[in-house]
C-alpha cells in the first residue's frame, strides 16, 4: 500500500440525510470535495435515505450504505433505537477504526457518535426548538450527547447563542465557523443551459416546502406585492410536504400562472441567476447556503431575522432583514426598484468574504487539533 494512503487520517461524517438535496448536504459535499485527499480518508453515512438527489462527490469519498434498524429481540423500530438505544446502531454502523467522527447536525447524528472517541458536533441551525415544553426528552438526550463531544461547531452567531443559552455547561466546547462557498463552482454551474426561463421581475424561493421554510407566508406576502406590481412573478424551487397545500392556496387566491412550483432541480443556479430577488422566510436557519449562492450570482435577498442572514446583508448593502409582512413587501419592492447593476455587483463582492480556501483551512486546522487531543468521556448512561 502507498505510504501516503496508509498515513491518511480516517474521518466519518454522520448526517441525517445525504440524499434530500438540502443545504446541509450541499455544504458537506463542498467540504469533503475540498479537504486534502492526501491527508484525509473520508467516509459519509446517512440515517435517512431518499432518492431525491445523489450528491456529486469526488471519487475518493466513500458514501456508505444508509443506516437501517438493527434486528433485536424486542423488534424496535429504527427511530426508537436512535433515541433510546443508539449504542445498538452505533455498534453496527458507526464505530470503526476512524480517527475522527463528525456529526453533521444536532439530535440523531450526535446521538450516534461513539463515546470516548475524538469527535465533533456540527450544528447548522439554532436549537431553540429544544427549549419548548414538549421537547424535554430531546433536550435531555442532546445534553447527554454533548457530554461525549470534543468540539461543537456553530455556523452563525445565532446558532452559537442558542447553544450557549441551552447548554451553558458546554460553553467552552463551542466554536464558530461561518459557512464558506465555492464561488467559482457556483458561477460555473450557473452558465449551464436550463429549460426554465423566468419572467422579468421574478421573485424566487430556494427551499424545501415545509413548515420551517414557511412557503405559505411567502405566498401571502407575494400576493400583496402583486397587487402593487402586477408584473411580478413568484417561483418556488424545491419540494416537500406542503406542496399540495401550497398548490391549493395558489388556486384559491387566483394566482395560477403567476406563481409556479418548479420542484427540485439538480442544478438550480441557471434559474436563480435569472431572478430579481430571493426570499427566505424561515422560522429557523443556520448560515443559509441558498442566500450565499444567490449573492454569488448577484441576486439580493429578503429574509426573516434567522441564522447568519443579518451578517449576509453586509450592512443592508445586498439584502434586507424583515420582521413583519408589511416590511417584507416594502423590502421586496425597494430591491426590485434599485439600481440593478450596482446592486448585483455589491452582492457578488460581498460574498467573497466567505471564500472556500479560508473556510477549508479553518476546518482542517480544527480537525487536526481535535485528533491530537485525548477523547472526551461521556455516554448515554445516567
Amino acid at each position: 500500500m502507498d505510504i501516503k494512503q496508509n498515513s491518511r487520517k480516517k474521518i466519518l461524517f454522520i448526517i441525517w440525510s445525504y440524499t434530500y438535496g438540502g443545504g446541509a448536504e450541499t455544504l458537506l459535499t463542498m467540504i469533503v470535495n475540498h479537504l486534502n485527499p492526501e491527508k484525509y480518508d473520508i467516509s459519509i453515512i446517512e440515517y435517512e435515505h431518499s432518492d431525491l438527489k445523489s450528491e456529486p462527490v469526488n471519487s475518493n469519498i466513500h458514501v456508505l450504505p444508509p443506516i437501517e434498524k438493527v434486528e433485536t429481540p424486542d423488534h424496535q423500530k429504527k427511530g426508537y433505537q436512535a433515541y433510546y438505544t443508539p449504542e445498538v446502531l452505533t455498534a453496527r454502523y458507526i464505530k470503526g477504526d476512524y480517527d475522527l467522527y463528525v456529526s453533521f447536525n444536532y439530535q440523531i447524528p450526535t446521538f450516534l457518535l461513539p463515546a470516548e472517541t475524538k469527535n465533533i458536533a456540527w450544528i447548522h441551525t439554532d436549537i431553540y426548538d429544544l427549549a419548548l415544553e414538549n421537547a424535554e426528552r430531546e433536550r435531555k438526550l442532546q445534553g447527554k450527547a454533548f457530554q461525549k463531544v470534543k468540539k461543537i461547531v456553530a455556523i452563525s452567531d445565532f446558532t452559537k447563542k442558542s447553544l450557549v443559552e441551552l447548554f451553558p455547561e458546554h460553553r467552552e466546547k463551542v466554536i464558530k465557523i461561518y459557512n464558506g462557498i465555492d464561488l467559482d463552482n457556483v458561477r460555473k454551474q450557473a452558465m449551464e443551459d436550463t429549460i426554465e426561463k423566468l419572467d422579468n421581475n421574478a421573485i424566487i424561493s430556494v427551499a424545501r416546502l415545509d413548515k420551517n421554510k414557511n412557503p405559505l407566508r411567502l405566498l401571502c406576502i407575494f400576493k400583496k406585492v402583486y397587487q402593487i406590481r402586477p408584473d411580478v412573478r413568484l417561483y418556488y424551487l424545491g419540494d416537500g410536504k406542503l406542496r399540495k397545500e401550497l398548490e391549493m392556496e395558489i388556486t384559491k387566491e387566483g394566482l395560477d400562472g403567476v406563481v409556479k412550483l418548479l420542484g427540485y432541480v439538480d442544478n438550480p443556479y441557471p434559474i436563480i441567476k435569472q431572478a430579481s430577488v430571493l426570499c427566505l422566510f424561515s422560522e429557523s436557519e443556520g448560515f443559509p447556503m441558498s442566500v450565499m449562492e444567490a449573492l454569488a450570482l448577484g441576486i439580493p435577498f429578503v429574509s426573516t431575522n434567522v441564522g447568519g442572514c443579518d451578517v449576509l446583508t453586509n450592512g443592508a448593502r445586498c439584502g434586507r432583514i424583515i420582521h413583519t409582512d408589511s416590511e417584507a413587501v416594502e423590502a421586496i419592492l425597494e430591491l426590485m426598484g434599485a439600481d440593478c447593476k450596482k446592486l448585483r455587483n455589491e452582492c457578488r463582492k460581498s460574498v467573497e468574504r466567505f471564500s472556500i480556501d479560508t473556510y477549508i483551512s479553518q476546518i482542517e486546522k480544527l480537525f487536526d487539533t481535535v485528533m491530537e487531543e485525548e477523547p472526551t468521556e461521556g455516554t448515554f448512561a445516567d
